[in-house]
């Protein structure tokens, strides 16, 4: 596979990923007026979408530099590996589940606010969209386990609307030409 196919696939795979998460997590926020246990399942659902996502960027950053790439593979194998844990373990208590995916989307805001720092070579407004939506993820994903007798529900709708707002951005992250900027290689790209 060249080069030339690689931009066009990484777009899709986010526009993808950014749908995939938002109506996941729509799903999720309405399933659970039924059962707590299949909402999170959902919810885990889209951050496993995202995890893997976020492996296919720490491959293809072909501009980041090595620390960065190996930061996003690593965040993306732990955030998916989060998110089976719901799976894998569904008949403990969902106010115990619901700790996973809040720390797999605190670890997202992680990846994202150095995504945004490491960034040189997109546009400014890319790279502050990226910091702000982790800044965002990090501080709403945080109070999870700060306010952890808050309750069920609205523990949920905190983190569904973490999982939308992060889906908005791989959507207009897809939409940019900053994939095609980013699997772009130069003279002093780390492969």
């Amino acid at each position: 596979m060249t080069n030339e196919g690689y931009p066009k696939w990484v777009s899709m795979l986010d526009d993808a990923t950014g749908f995939i998460v938002i109506i996941v997590a729509l799903a999720a926020i309405l399933e659970s007026s039924f059962s707590y246990i299949f909402a999170l399942e959902i919810l885990s659902f889209g951050l496993l979408v995202t995890g893997i996502a976020w492996i296919v960027w720490g491959m293809y950053l072909i501009r980041a530099n090595r620390n960065a790439r190996i930061f996003i593979l690593l965040s993306g194998t732990i955030i998916t590996a989060l998110a089976l844990v719901d799976f894998v373990f569904y008949s403990l208590p969902p106010e115990f589940l619901i700790l996973f995916p809040a720390f797999g989307l605190v670890l997202i805001g992680i990846s994202r606010i150095v995504l945004g720092i490491i960034l040189g070579d997109v546009p400014l407004w890319i790279q502050m969209l990226q910091f702000l939506a982790g800044v965002l993820t990090l501080n709403l994903a945080a109070f999870v386990f700060i306010f952890t007798n808050a309750g069920f529900i609205p523990i949920l709708a905190l983190l569904v609307i973490l999982l939308i707002a992060n889906g908005l951005v791989r959507i207009i992250v897809g939409r940019t030409d900053t994939p095609k900027q980013l699997t772009r290689p130069t003279e002093d790209s780390v492969s």
